[in-house]
């Protein structure tokens, strides 16, 4: 065999390992989801998963928006299933901590309760106190 044969066949080998199992949760939480947060929830968060890449946006009703982007890492193995907010950096560069957080995906819905920054994995969906520690339901856009 050829080296270019070789070297072909050992990148299309590659791929294949490295693409994400066509079972589990990951390949469900691709693509956007969307949930409203706040007092009358006029604030929408939004996220965009491809692959363990995710861009995270926060739109607030006055106009404003925040972005970050980073990667997420899941757990299905345990119970509740455990998922990490990881490397995030917003568009200026700032370093955004690790948020710890356990997941569901229930009936097309994304239900995440998060722990904070820097904090505890929760180790139930019930609210707790803060305003990273509500649980947040998402749900793909209408278009």
């Amino acid at each position: 065999m050829n080296a270019k044969l070789l070297a072909g066949f050992l990148l299309a080998v590659m791929a294949i390992g490295a693409a994400p199992e066509s079972n589990g949760d990951l390949p469900r939480l691709q693509g956007r989801w969307e949930t409203k947060v706040g007092l009358r929830k006029a604030t929408v968060v939004s996220i965009e998963i491809k692959g363990n890449a995710v861009v995270a946006t926060i739109a607030t009703p006055q106009g404003r928006k925040i972005q970050a982007d980073g990667e997420l890492k899941i757990d299905e193995t345990t119970t509740p299933k455990a998922l990490d907010w990881v490397k995030f950096t917003t568009l200026d560069g700032e370093e955004v901590p690790e948020m710890h957080a356990i997941y569901r995906l229930e009936e097309g819905r994304l239900y995440i309760r998060s722990g904070g920054f820097n904090d505890h994995r929760p180790t139930g969906f019930d609210p707790g106190e803060g305003v990273w520690a509500n649980v947040l339901v998402f749900e793909r856009p209408a278009n």
